[in-house]
């Protein structure tokens, strides 16, 4: 069920983003900071510092992959990141969509009944941004995969890390 709401989450927004978009020369005008909300793997408070065509994020909050009853297990998200804008749609006018690359490092605290874990993940993503003309909201979908790495009381493990977010930062 939760799979279904955020794949329809992310559809809404691609439908609505192209006519949201916004006037703006990279993902991010240099010196912009941003903070908001964040919806997906990790689900908390984004922020996000511009340097043009560069950006650098992260975001703290719930990780909801890990959640789970039994036994218990409890996990609050970190994530932090790099994109780079590789291309930008233009739609015409004022309006734009930047398409970006980069690296993420997505970190899971999982409490559990017997211990403690933490998880790293070095994943590659890719992710559209966008900004309404001459509103401070900007909004972003990003996705991605790659290796990650457990280490604490459940042992060593390596598995297929993925991250998936949908967000609004208020720009200032």
């Amino acid at each position: 069920m939760k799979k279904k709401v955020l794949v329809l989450l992310v559809l809404a927004a691609l439908v609505i983003a192209p006519a949201a978009a916004a006037d703006t020369r990279g993902a991010s005008d240099k010196g912009d900071w941003g903070v908001g909300l964040n919806l997906g793997t990790n689900t908390g408070v984004a922020i996000k510092y511009g340097y043009g065509d560069f950006d650098i994020f992260g975001t703290v909050g719930f990780d909801f992959l890990n959640l789970k009853t039994d036994p218990f297990r409890f996990s609050i998200g970190a994530d932090v990141g790099l994109s780079y804008q590789v291309y930008d749609i233009d739609l015409g006018g004022k309006h734009h969509m930047p398409v970006t690359v980069g690296l993420m490092f997505p970190m899971g605290f999982i409490i559990m009944d017997n211990g403690f874990d933490f998880d790293l993940g070095v994943v590659a993503q890719a992710g559209l941004e966008y900004q309404i003309p001459d509103v401070p909201l900007s909004f972003y979908l990003r996705v991605g995969v790659g290796p990650g790495f457990t280490f604490g009381t459940s042992g060593f493990e390596m598995y297929c890390a993925w991250t998936a977010g949908l967000g609004m930062l208020f720009v200032f």
